[in-house]
């Protein structure tokens, strides 16, 4: 393996959490939790929401438990694939999985103190070997690929409910006129003589940003090429749909049953106030948004609210328990990165 570039010692740290971040984040998160439910309780009446609670059928927490394991193991495969496209070192699933939590429990609780999950990721792959201008295209690279799978799970959906009269043109059409604009942008910036042109050295921190963004966009493009970028890009599929199931299965848990095309296009939809760039409101703003948006499609507000609560319960307090611990534990992480890498 070669890493091309600056070398071990030059690595960053693994990013430092703090007990004091860990408290501040949890009690923050739990702090916009009971925000969002009494405040939309009130609207939705605390007796009919205590009553969608407390009879929801237990039989469908599996299904919203198993819908989890899909969303990790969908993320686990993404940069399983992507560190073995580009180094060829194959993280073991237990490592991979410990970056993957550690960086969800960094993006949802310590984004505020400078630690996101951006950071745990690039950290894990200059540990492995990736130099640091590749680190940085590979995981802008990454995170453009997921999103990528999300724009076509947000498009299928809306031609469904759009074909299925499921949904209003105001939900349907942004997607499907939004998404192909973008890509067509993406797709000129992408051809090869542009990426030659913008990816060349030059000064200035905002063409060096520009020239990682160009060269992450191109790694995206050529995913489809080979055998391993298809993987990828199946891997973050999974991902999502697994979010989709447990929204699904939540909602079924405190009986609602809301068109099928509508759970994906619902949760795509709502998912768009996570781009917001604000710690912690941004999970609370998810919730708003998609318990609005069910009930704009026929949900009744008592019953959306319940099912995202659900939902919020195995999608964010379940993982971000371990997450926590194993960004605690990132130093023993780095040590395994490195003897995988060492080994490869």
């Amino acid at each position: 393996m070669s890493t091309g570039e600056e070398s071990t010692a030059a690595e960053p740290p693994p990013p430092r959490l703090r007990p004091v971040h860990l408290a501040l984040g949890v009690l923050g998160a739990a702090v916009v939790g009971v925000l969002v439910v009494t405040g939309i309780g009130r609207l939705a009446g605390y007796r009919d929401l205590r009553r969608a609670l407390v009879g929801l059928d237990p039989g469908w927490l599996g299904l919203c438990l198993a819908g989890q394991v899909v969303v990790f193991t969908g993320y686990v495969g993404v940069l399983r694939g992507s560190v073995d496209r580009e180094v060829r070192v194959r993280l073991a699933p237990g490592t991979a999985l410990a970056v993957v939590l550690a960086s969800f429990a960094a993006t949802q609780l310590f984004a505020f103190a400078g630690v996101g999950g951006l950071a745990v990721v690039y950290w894990a792959l200059r540990r492995v070997g990736v130099g640091g201008h590749r680190a940085a295209v590979l995981l802008i690279g990454i995170n453009t690929a997921v999103y990528v799978a999300f724009a076509a799970i947000g498009v299928s959906a809306a031609l469904w409910a759009l074909t299925a009269s499921q949904a209003p043109l105001a939900m349907t059409v942004p997607w499907l006129l939004g998404v192909p604009a973008v890509l067509m942008v993406a797709r000129w910036f992408t051809a090869p003589v542009m990426v030659h042109r913008w990816t060349q050295p030059a000064p200035g921190w905002r063409r060096r940003a520009l020239a990682v963004g160009v060269a992450a966009a191109a790694w995206v493009r050529s995913l489809p090429g080979d055998r391993a970028g298809r993987r990828i890009l199946g891997w973050a599929l999974v991902y999502w749909s697994g979010n989709v199931v447990s929204l699904g299965a939540g909602l079924a848990a405190v009986g609602a049953r809301p068109a099928l095309g509508v759970i994906p296009l619902v949760f795509t939809t709502g998912y768009l106030a996570q781009s917001l760039p604000i710690p912690l409101i941004a999970t609370g703003g998810v919730d708003a948004a998609t318990t609005f948006l069910l009930e704009a499609l026929g949900v009744p507000l008592e019953l959306a609210l319940a099912g995202v609560v659900v939902h919020r319960v195995f999608a964010f307090w379940v993982p971000v328990i371990p997450g926590i611990v194993l960004a605690l534990l990132l130093p023993r992480t780095g040590r395994a990165l490195v003897a995988t890498a060492a080994g490869s």
